[in-house]
């Protein structure tokens, strides 16, 4: 055991080491490349246009933390990797994961990293949270407990939403702007995959893949709502750690290349379950076999792989709140 030990810790320090040169190595290329995406000269007035003329290719990089066992494993090894690759994350936490591991939502707001809240303790594996078919105070009542739990646990009142597997729809924006946020990442836009129950998904294929003020009518629709959209990337199928496990790093490169050429932005997200050992979590009988088996520490692996490709693409890391409110007050 010793051994075995001794051999993680040393494998660690391997990989912390690598990401640290790699991190050197592409910020001065970086320096000296300084690229820009080209815009029009021509102004159609949206915010879209707005922001793809101020900014540099920036991507977000999320993390959903569900109430799913071996989760507060994952999130530690992903604020790790973060630190490693110089990273600042939005975290949308569950309320129950934020009452539960209050310390350790405290440590992600210490180092920098931006709160949201992701519904009350999500569902799926035990209560189900879906935002699409709940009346208002049943969703107004999930978002406040959550926030409350965030606020008390990190002593900053969040105002970045996503919804539980992007299960979202007009009454959940009319509770969020009710309850004070200001962001929301849930329209699950230019998505074709429909299994695993997300045929509704394709009610939003044309929704803006920029970010866009909600429209109270339809969320695939441009509005005038306080609440601003960054829709999670896809071309197809979501920038996210399944695909990239599923389909490997050559098939999100393709993809990342084919949305850069209509959208400065890029919203990739992923899951702490994601980086645990399955077999030593006490999941409940209904998780998913499928889920399970691409549970493992090695897909930092892909990680670095995907992070490291953005970067020599060009791409900055950005937080939401900073990323947004420099531009809308210029």
């Amino acid at each position: 055991m010793a051994i075995l030990k001794a051999k993680a810790r040393n494998a660690s320090e391997q990989a912390k080491t690598a990401r640290h040169l790699k991190v050197e190595e592409l910020e001065k290329q970086h320096r000296q490349r300084a690229p820009s995406r080209p815009t029009s000269e021509r102004s159609d007035g949206s915010l879209s246009h707005h922001l793809r003329a101020q900014t540099c290719l920036q991507w977000h990089f999320t993390i959903d933390v569900d109430w799913v066992p071996g989760s507060e494993v994952g999130l530690e090894g992903l604020l790790t990797f973060c630190e490693q690759w110089k990273l600042k994350a939005t975290i949308f936490v569950t309320g129950r994961f934020a009452e539960a591991y209050a310390e350790l939502i405290r440590d992600c707001r210490q180092r920098g990293h931006e709160l949201g809240t992701h519904g009350w303790e999500h569902g799926g594996l035990e209560n189900d949270e879906d935002f699409r078919s709940a009346s208002y105070d049943q969703q107004r009542e999930w978002i406040r407990l959550a926030t409350e739990a965030v606020e008390n646990a990190s002593g900053i009142r969040p105002v970045v939403f996503r919804a539980p597997s992007l299960w979202v729809s007009e009454t959940t924006l009319r509770a969020l702007e009710d309850e004070g946020y200001r962001y929301d990442s849930s329209v699950p836009a230019r998505r074709f995959d429909c299994g695993f129950g997300r045929v509704h998904y394709l009610k939003y294929f044309c929704a803006p893949s920029e970010p866009y003020r909600l429209s109270s009518s339809h969320l695939a629709l441009p509005g005038h709502s306080s609440i601003i959209e960054m829709p999670p990337s896809a071309f197809l199928f979501p920038i996210n750690m399944a695909t990239l496990r599923v389909l490997g790093l050559p098939a999100i490169k393709w993809m990342v290349r084919r949305i850069s050429r209509r959208a400065s932005r890029l919203v990739f997200y992923c899951h702490p379950h994601e980086f645990v050992q399955a077999h030593r979590q006490s999941f409940p009988r209904n998780m998913s076999k499928w889920n399970m088996q691409g549970m493992t520490p090695e897909n930092f692996s892909l990680l670095d792989g995907f992070v490291e490709h953005l970067m020599r693409q060009g791409y900055s890391s950005a937080l939401f709140a900073d990323s947004l409110s420099k531009v809308l007050a210029s």
